[in-house]
C-alpha cells in the first residue's frame, strides 16, 4: 500500500538541484514545496530537474503551482526541467507540455537533442489520442520529410533554371529581330533607286 505521505530527495549535482518526489503529492504540500524552491532560487540555484516519476497521486494545482516557479526563475535566467513518464503525472502536465522541458528519464535528459523532443512530444501525443508513433517510425518519417523537401528544393531550383534560360532565348531572339529589322529597312533603302531605274522589280511592297 502506498504511503500517504510524499517523500522528497533533494540532491546537488554540480550546479543543478535534483528534487525526486515519491507518493502523493496532495494541494496541501504545494505551500511547502513552493518556498522549499523559492529559497533554492534565492540562495543563487538557477538549474532545476524535478523528477516526478514516482508519484501516486497529483492534486490539478501542482502544475500550475511548477507552471508559476517556472516563470519566476526563467526571469533569473534559470530553468526547471521535469522527468516524468507515467501516465497520471502526463494527463495533469498535458496542457503544458510545450512549455516545460519534460524527459522520460535521466538518461534521456542527460541525450537530449531533437529527437528526444520528438519523442516527448509523442508520448504527450500517444495519451492524448491513444496514437503511439514509436521513435524509429518518427525518426523514418522526419528523414522522408526531409528527403521530400530536399527534392522539393531541387524541383523547384531546376525549374527556376529553366525559366533563367528561357529568358536568356527571348532575349536572344528580340535582339535577333530587332538587328533583323534594321537590316530589312537598310536593304530596302538600297534597292529602292534601282526599283525606280526599273533595273530591279518592284517586289517590296508586295
Amino acid at each position: 500500500m502506498l504511503s500517504e505521505a510524499l517523500d522528497i530527495i533533494i540532491e546537488s549535482r554540480g550546479h543543478t538541484i535534483w528534487l525526486f518526489f515519491q507518493g502523493p503529492f496532495n494541494k496541501e504540500q504545494i505551500p511547502n514545496i513552493r518556498r522549499k524552491l523559492e529559497d533554492f532560487i534565492r540562495d543563487g540555484n538557477r538549474e532545476f530537474v524535478i523528477d516526478l516519476e514516482k508519484v501516486s497521486t497529483i492534486h490539478e494545482s501542482v502544475a500550475p503551482m511548477f507552471l508559476n516557479l517556472l516563470n519566476f526563475i526563467k526571469g533569473k535566467e534559470g530553468n526547471i526541467k521535469l522527468i516524468f513518464k507515467n501516465e497520471m503525472v502526463s494527463k495533469a502536465f498535458l496542457p503544458y507540455k510545450n512549455i516545460f522541458q519534460i524527459y522520460t528519464d535521466a538518461k534521456s535528459l542527460s541525450s537530449g537533442g531533437f529527437f528526444q523532443r520528438l519523442l516527448r512530444q509523442g508520448n504527450f501525443l500517444a495519451k492524448k489520442t491513444g496514437i503511439r508513433v514509436s521513435v524509429p517510425v518518427a525518426i523514418i518519417f522526419l528523414v522522408i520529410l526531409t528527403g521530400w523537401f530536399i527534392s522539393l528544393g531541387i524541383i523547384i531550383n531546376m525549374q527556376k533554371e529553366q525559366i533563367e534560360e528561357q529568358e536568356a532565348e527571348l532575349r536572344d531572339y528580340e535582339q535577333w529581330k530587332q538587328v533583323t529589322e534594321i537590316e530589312i529597312e537598310d536593304l530596302k533603302s538600297r534597292l529602292k533607286p534601282m526599283i525606280q531605274l526599273g533595273l530591279v522589280p518592284d517586289s517590296l511592297s508586295q
